[in-house]
């Protein structure tokens, strides 16, 4: 069976988490979750030599942005004059003309620099630059609906923070994602070891998406150690420790991620995967039926399914499927990809054609040039072989 990884990443608008899961020894119903009591994470058994985190301060000052301080803002004592020039400038078109980028997880001052990054470099940024303005800045997560990405066979469950500034009675929300949140959402403020946590969370996800192992678990541990509560890091670090085939040391990687947070429902997935390899049929009956209701809401589990429906030549399962992927997350060039072959396969050629130029205008520039070949090269590639005459 293969394993499902979910990335979660935590800042505003696709800002990444990692969260992905891999745990034994997980019971549901009677049995009730215990909180940890041993919080050191297992150890990765590697050959190598031990890589090492260096401590780092995600809100730390540049030159650069004291001058920028001392320039613009700190010549104002009024402090809603500076709360509102800070906003300002951090608007599209203003002063920093910051740009949302979920490929870089950056400290506030290389958010600074960069003038870029994702809503954990924006938050840092922000809320950095506030309290040295004299201003009350806060970090806060937001509990918006489940939503997934996929980057390198890797499926990624994305998150939302954002940046809470007080000033004269008044409450505002600074967010770079321009997403509308409904006020009936949950949300909650989290502390700067919380964020910090999510930091080094985030760095180790990138390793993880690439296979380097020794440094995804030393940012993985890292941030255990910075905020050991925090449940994305254990689950990811599971999903380390299973990718070694540590499947005892992930197991418990994963319990302390359901010891912390009980509906974490990506713990879980991945639990019910581990006890399908070792074979505990029985441990992944109990987890089965929450498992499959959680990953019914995920595109890229539809998608998995629709291929293995295809396989069996089950067109119109593996279209409806498809459709119902389509419809959870409509921008993604794979699932649009996906239904093109599922088409033409099932003989409706014009519809693949129409499928596979949505694929085309979704798709990054770099695959503008993989897309504008034939359809059925394309599919004999991917299938690894020549479709038949």
């Amino acid at each position: 069976m293969m394993a499902f990884f979910y990335y979660i990443q935590s800042l505003n608008h696709t800002c990444a988490r990692v969260v992905a899961l891999l745990t034994a020894t997980l019971i549901l119903g009677a049995c009730a979750y215990q909180r940890p009591t041993n919080l050191n994470p297992p150890r990765l058994q590697y050959d190598g030599p031990a890589m090492q985190v260096a401590d780092v301060d995600v809100l730390a000052l540049s030159p650069e942005m004291e001058d920028f301080l001392e320039r613009y803002i700190l010549i104002y004592s009024d402090k809603h004059t500076r709360l509102t020039l800070l906003m300002n400038a951090a608007s599209g078109n203003g002063m920093l003309g910051f740009n949302y980028d979920d490929a870089f997880t950056l400290t506030a001052a290389e958010a600074f620099e960069a003038r870029a990054g994702n809503c954990i470099g924006f938050a840092n940024m922000m809320i950095a630059l506030s309290r040295a303005a004299g201003l009350e800045a806060r970090y806060q997560e937001v509990f918006k609906q489940p939503e997934w990405s996929s980057r390198n066979d890797t499926v990624l469950l994305v998150k939302h923070i954002n940046v809470i500034l007080e000033s004269a009675g008044y409450t505002y929300v600074m967010d770079v994602s321009g997403l509308r949140i409904r006020p009936s959402v949950r949300r909650r403020l989290i502390d700067d070891n919380y964020a910090k946590a999510l930091y080094l969370n985030n760095i180790g996800v990138e390793s993880l998406i690439e296979n380097d192992l020794p440094t995804a678990y030393a940012y993985m541990s890292k941030a255990i150690e910075t905020e050991p509560l925090l449940a994305d890091s254990w689950v990811n670090l599971g999903v380390v420790l299973g990718r070694n085939e540590q499947l005892d040391d992930a197991a418990t990687a994963l319990q302390n991620a359901l010891g912390i947070d009980n509906y974490e429902y990506s713990a879980m997935s991945n639990l019910y995967e581990i006890y399908l390899t070792q074979e505990n049929f029985a441990a992944a009956a109990e987890l089965e039926e929450k498992v499959e209701r959680y990953r019914q809401k995920n595109p890229y589990y539809l998608l998995q399914l629709s291929e293995e429906a295809l396989l069996e030549a089950r067109f119109e399962e593996s279209m409806e499927l498809l459709e119902r992927a389509i419809k959870k997350k409509d921008n993604d060039h794979q699932l649009y990809f996906a239904m093109a072959k599922t088409q033409y396969l099932s003989g409706e050629i014009e519809a693949a054609q129409d499928s596979l130029l949505r694929a085309r205008e979704l798709a990054p520039e770099s695959m503008l040039t993989h897309y504008h070949r034939p359809l059925d090269e394309l599919i004999a590639e991917q299938a690894g072989e020549n479709l038949p005459e």
